[in-house]
Protein backbone atom coordinates (compact mmCIF):
# COMPACT_ATOMS: atom_id res chain seq x y z
CA UNK A 1 0.00 0.00 0.00
CA UNK A 2 1.30 3.34 -1.09
CA UNK A 3 1.75 6.57 1.08
CA UNK A 4 -0.97 8.44 -1.09
CA UNK A 5 -3.75 5.21 -0.70
CA UNK A 6 -2.95 5.28 3.34
CA UNK A 7 -3.48 8.64 3.26
CA UNK A 8 -6.71 8.43 1.46
CA UNK A 9 -7.88 5.38 4.03
CA UNK A 10 -6.76 7.91 7.04
CA UNK A 11 -8.85 10.69 5.38
CA UNK A 12 -11.79 8.77 5.03
CA UNK A 13 -11.81 6.83 8.74
CA UNK A 14 -11.26 10.64 9.80
CA UNK A 15 -14.28 11.60 8.11
CA UNK A 16 -16.25 8.57 9.37
CA UNK A 17 -15.74 9.53 12.99
CA UNK A 18 -16.25 13.02 12.38
CA UNK A 19 -19.43 11.83 11.13
CA UNK A 20 -20.15 9.81 13.85
CA UNK A 21 -19.50 11.89 16.82
CA UNK A 22 -21.94 14.89 15.31
CA UNK A 23 -24.99 12.41 14.80
CA UNK A 24 -24.07 11.76 18.54
CA UNK A 25 -23.88 15.38 19.16
CA UNK A 26 -27.10 15.54 17.13
CA UNK A 27 -29.04 12.94 19.44
CA UNK A 28 -27.93 14.02 22.78
CA UNK A 29 -28.77 17.59 21.59
CA UNK A 30 -31.92 16.59 20.73
CA UNK A 31 -32.73 14.97 23.63
CA UNK A 32 -31.60 17.60 26.00
CA UNK A 33 -34.08 19.59 24.57
CA UNK A 34 -36.93 17.64 24.87
CA UNK A 35 -36.00 16.93 28.40
CA UNK A 36 -35.70 20.00 29.58
CA UNK A 37 -38.94 21.07 27.19
CA UNK A 38 -40.96 19.25 29.69
CA UNK A 39 -41.96 20.90 32.78
CA UNK A 40 -39.69 20.27 36.09
CA UNK A 41 -42.87 18.72 37.43
CA UNK A 42 -43.03 16.53 35.18
CA UNK A 43 -39.53 15.14 34.76
CA UNK A 44 -39.40 14.93 38.82
CA UNK A 45 -42.84 12.79 38.39
CA UNK A 46 -41.08 10.20 35.92
CA UNK A 47 -38.00 10.05 38.33
CA UNK A 48 -40.15 9.22 41.22
CA UNK A 49 -41.83 6.90 39.22
CA UNK A 50 -39.07 5.13 37.97
CA UNK A 51 -36.98 5.33 41.52
CA UNK A 52 -40.24 3.78 42.93
CA UNK A 53 -40.85 0.65 40.73
CA UNK A 54 -36.53 0.23 41.00
CA UNK A 55 -37.33 0.15 45.07
CA UNK A 56 -39.91 -2.16 44.95
CA UNK A 57 -38.28 -5.55 45.57
CA UNK A 58 -36.10 -7.15 48.36
CA UNK A 59 -33.17 -7.41 46.49
CA UNK A 60 -31.13 -4.33 45.27
CA UNK A 61 -27.21 -6.15 43.87
CA UNK A 62 -27.01 -2.69 41.60
CA UNK A 63 -27.33 -0.41 43.95
CA UNK A 64 -25.22 -2.09 46.46
CA UNK A 65 -22.60 -1.41 44.35
CA UNK A 66 -23.40 2.09 43.46
CA UNK A 67 -23.70 3.02 47.66
CA UNK A 68 -20.57 1.26 48.31
CA UNK A 69 -18.15 3.53 45.69
CA UNK A 70 -20.04 6.15 47.12
CA UNK A 71 -19.35 5.44 50.74
CA UNK A 72 -15.78 4.82 49.63
CA UNK A 73 -15.68 8.94 47.94
CA UNK A 74 -17.46 10.09 51.68
CA UNK A 75 -14.68 8.45 53.54
CA UNK A 76 -11.89 9.96 51.41
CA UNK A 77 -13.53 13.31 52.47
CA UNK A 78 -13.30 12.98 56.38
CA UNK A 79 -16.91 14.68 56.82
CA UNK A 80 -17.94 14.82 60.26
CA UNK A 81 -21.66 15.51 60.31
CA UNK A 82 -23.36 17.09 63.12
CA UNK A 83 -26.60 15.87 61.83
CA UNK A 84 -28.13 13.62 59.15
CA UNK A 85 -31.93 13.55 57.64
CA UNK A 86 -32.50 10.27 56.53
CA UNK A 87 -35.52 9.52 54.46
CA UNK A 88 -37.45 9.47 51.34
CA UNK A 89 -38.31 12.13 48.61
CA UNK A 90 -40.22 14.24 51.73
CA UNK A 91 -36.18 14.03 53.31
CA UNK A 92 -34.86 15.10 50.11
CA UNK A 93 -36.72 17.93 49.10
CA UNK A 94 -36.46 19.54 52.90
CA UNK A 95 -32.85 22.21 52.74
CA UNK A 96 -32.21 21.77 56.65
CA UNK A 97 -29.12 22.95 56.20
CA UNK A 98 -29.62 26.33 54.69
CA UNK A 99 -32.12 26.81 58.17
CA UNK A 100 -29.20 25.44 60.33
CA UNK A 101 -25.68 26.83 58.48
CA UNK A 102 -23.36 26.14 61.66
CA UNK A 103 -24.67 22.84 61.86
CA UNK A 104 -23.06 20.44 59.51
CA UNK A 105 -25.97 18.51 58.06
CA UNK A 106 -26.35 15.93 55.70
CA UNK A 107 -29.52 15.44 53.29
CA UNK A 108 -29.34 11.27 52.40
CA UNK A 109 -33.40 11.79 51.28
CA UNK A 110 -33.90 9.53 48.34
CA UNK A 111 -36.82 9.71 46.25
CA UNK A 112 -39.43 6.66 46.53
CA UNK A 113 -37.03 5.19 48.98
CA UNK A 114 -38.94 2.14 51.04
CA UNK A 115 -37.66 0.83 54.67
CA UNK A 116 -36.75 -2.41 53.05
CA UNK A 117 -34.20 -0.50 50.56
CA UNK A 118 -32.56 1.90 52.90
CA UNK A 119 -30.97 -1.08 54.54
CA UNK A 120 -28.85 -0.91 51.71
CA UNK A 121 -27.52 2.27 52.33
CA UNK A 122 -27.34 3.38 56.14
CA UNK A 123 -23.76 2.14 55.75
CA UNK A 124 -23.15 5.69 55.17
CA UNK A 125 -23.84 6.68 58.56
CA UNK A 126 -20.30 5.06 59.21
CA UNK A 127 -19.13 7.19 57.15
CA UNK A 128 -20.13 10.62 57.82
CA UNK A 129 -19.86 9.78 61.71
CA UNK A 130 -22.92 11.96 62.79
CA UNK A 131 -24.12 13.21 66.37
CA UNK A 132 -27.69 12.69 65.38
CA UNK A 133 -29.88 10.99 62.57
CA UNK A 134 -33.24 11.73 62.18
CA UNK A 135 -35.20 8.96 60.60
CA UNK A 136 -38.47 9.92 58.25
CA UNK A 137 -39.49 6.59 56.15
CA UNK A 138 -42.60 4.71 55.81
CA UNK A 139 -45.39 6.19 53.46
CA UNK A 140 -44.07 4.47 50.47
CA UNK A 141 -43.79 1.19 51.97
CA UNK A 142 -47.31 1.35 53.12
CA UNK A 143 -47.85 1.61 49.04
CA UNK A 144 -46.60 -1.73 48.72
CA UNK A 145 -46.91 -4.18 52.02
CA UNK A 146 -48.84 -4.35 54.45
CA UNK A 147 -48.91 -2.48 57.82
CA UNK A 148 -47.55 -5.67 59.53
CA UNK A 149 -44.79 -6.35 57.19
CA UNK A 150 -44.14 -2.43 57.73
CA UNK A 151 -43.85 -2.86 61.17
CA UNK A 152 -41.32 -5.26 61.06
CA UNK A 153 -39.36 -4.12 58.37
CA UNK A 154 -38.66 -0.88 60.46
CA UNK A 155 -37.49 -2.66 63.33
CA UNK A 156 -35.32 -4.29 61.81
CA UNK A 157 -34.37 -1.15 59.98
CA UNK A 158 -34.06 0.58 63.49
CA UNK A 159 -31.19 -1.98 64.70
CA UNK A 160 -29.26 -1.59 61.40
CA UNK A 161 -29.02 2.08 62.17
CA UNK A 162 -28.10 1.72 65.63
CA UNK A 163 -25.82 -0.91 64.91
CA UNK A 164 -23.60 1.81 63.09
CA UNK A 165 -22.38 4.28 64.66
CA UNK A 166 -22.71 5.93 68.31
CA UNK A 167 -25.41 8.98 67.79
CA UNK A 168 -28.77 10.09 69.24
CA UNK A 169 -32.00 8.96 66.85
CA UNK A 170 -34.79 10.96 66.38
CA UNK A 171 -37.37 8.80 64.74
CA UNK A 172 -39.89 11.22 62.73
CA UNK A 173 -43.45 10.21 62.06
CA UNK A 174 -44.78 9.42 58.31
CA UNK A 175 -46.80 12.67 57.44
CA UNK A 176 -50.60 12.59 56.55
CA UNK A 177 -51.93 12.26 52.89
CA UNK A 178 -54.33 14.89 51.69
CA UNK A 179 -57.59 13.48 50.33
CA UNK A 180 -56.95 13.48 46.72
CA UNK A 181 -52.69 12.50 47.44
CA UNK A 182 -51.84 10.74 44.45
CA UNK A 183 -54.28 8.46 43.61
CA UNK A 184 -55.99 5.45 45.89
CA UNK A 185 -52.98 3.54 46.02
CA UNK A 186 -51.81 5.89 48.89
CA UNK A 187 -52.15 4.85 52.86
CA UNK A 188 -55.37 5.43 54.49
CA UNK A 189 -55.12 7.56 57.18
CA UNK A 190 -56.28 5.42 59.57
CA UNK A 191 -53.14 3.00 58.33
CA UNK A 192 -50.94 5.41 58.77
CA UNK A 193 -52.04 6.56 62.20
CA UNK A 194 -51.42 2.75 62.84
CA UNK A 195 -47.83 3.11 61.56
CA UNK A 196 -46.70 6.26 63.65
CA UNK A 197 -48.30 4.77 66.68
CA UNK A 198 -45.94 1.56 66.31
CA UNK A 199 -42.79 3.45 65.39
CA UNK A 200 -43.40 5.42 68.48
CA UNK A 201 -43.30 2.35 70.59
CA UNK A 202 -40.70 1.32 68.66
CA UNK A 203 -38.62 4.41 69.52
CA UNK A 204 -39.66 3.37 73.17
CA UNK A 205 -38.27 0.65 73.08
CA UNK A 206 -34.94 1.19 71.30
CA UNK A 207 -34.40 4.71 73.37
CA UNK A 208 -34.85 6.19 70.46
CA UNK A 209 -37.07 9.93 70.34
CA UNK A 210 -40.36 10.42 68.61
CA UNK A 211 -41.10 13.37 66.86
CA UNK A 212 -44.71 13.93 66.28
CA UNK A 213 -44.49 16.20 62.81
CA UNK A 214 -48.19 14.27 61.94
CA UNK A 215 -50.04 16.10 64.31
CA UNK A 216 -48.93 19.03 63.79
CA UNK A 217 -49.44 18.59 59.93
CA UNK A 218 -53.16 16.76 59.38
CA UNK A 219 -56.90 17.94 60.13
CA UNK A 220 -59.58 15.44 60.63
CA UNK A 221 -56.72 13.19 59.67
CA UNK A 222 -55.43 14.02 56.39
CA UNK A 223 -52.92 16.99 55.56
CA UNK A 224 -53.84 20.81 55.15
CA UNK A 225 -54.12 21.47 51.99
CA UNK A 226 -51.95 24.50 52.14
CA UNK A 227 -49.03 21.78 53.37
CA UNK A 228 -49.00 20.05 49.90
CA UNK A 229 -49.09 20.78 46.14
CA UNK A 230 -50.19 17.00 45.06
CA UNK A 231 -51.37 15.68 48.20
CA UNK A 232 -48.52 14.23 49.62
CA UNK A 233 -45.26 16.29 48.75
CA UNK A 234 -44.91 19.04 51.06
CA UNK A 235 -44.72 22.97 50.22
CA UNK A 236 -42.49 25.46 52.06
CA UNK A 237 -45.02 26.01 54.78
CA UNK A 238 -44.87 22.75 56.05
CA UNK A 239 -41.16 22.52 56.07
CA UNK A 240 -40.93 25.90 58.26
CA UNK A 241 -43.51 23.74 60.89
CA UNK A 242 -41.17 21.08 60.85
CA UNK A 243 -38.00 23.14 61.13
CA UNK A 244 -39.75 24.73 64.33
CA UNK A 245 -40.82 21.95 65.43
CA UNK A 246 -37.57 20.56 65.52
CA UNK A 247 -34.99 23.35 66.34
CA UNK A 248 -34.67 22.25 69.97
CA UNK A 249 -33.55 18.70 68.96
CA UNK A 250 -30.58 19.76 66.70
CA UNK A 251 -28.59 21.48 69.74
Amino acid sequence: MNKKTKLNLILVSCIAVSFLIASLVIVIEYNHKRVRSESAEEFEDYLDSYLYSSNAGDELPDQRHFISAWDRCLDQLRIDADVIFLGDSIVYKSAFEQEFPDLVICNLGVCSDTIRAMNYRVGTLETLRPEKVFLMVGINSLRQFSLDECIEDYKVLVDNIQSRWDFDLYIMSVTPVARDGLGPENASPETIIAFNKAIAEIAEEKGATYVDLYSELEEDGYLKPEYSDDGLHLTDEAYDVWTDMIEDYLY
